[in-house]
């Protein structure tokens, strides 16, 4: 059991976003750009205004559609676009 543990924690360790292929880290103006994109593509509207109808409660409840997939995707990235509280 130590043992398991042992290795399981030098993994953890070991493995950084500059270790594992194809993980890459974003700045937080990237992360908010790359929001802002996603809200335009899906939605053709900037990725602030996506959040200012978010907190007003204009997308809740969330369908269960087309339109509502495409809201629920950019509510899964909303930590790219602000820090969320966990």
């Amino acid at each position: 059991m130590a043992t398991l543990l042992a290795r399981l924690q030098g993994r953890a360790e070991a493995a950084t976003a500059e270790s594992i292929p194809g993980v890459d880290l974003l700045t937080p103006e990237e992360a908010r750009a790359f929001f802002d994109r996603r809200a335009r593509d899906l939605l053709d509207i900037s990725g602030e205004e996506f959040l200012r109808r978010w907190d007003a409660g204009k997308y809740r409840p969330i369908p269960d559609n087309a339109e509502g997939r495409k809201v629920g995707e950019l509510v899964m990235m909303m930590p790219f676009a602000r820090r969320t509280k966990s």
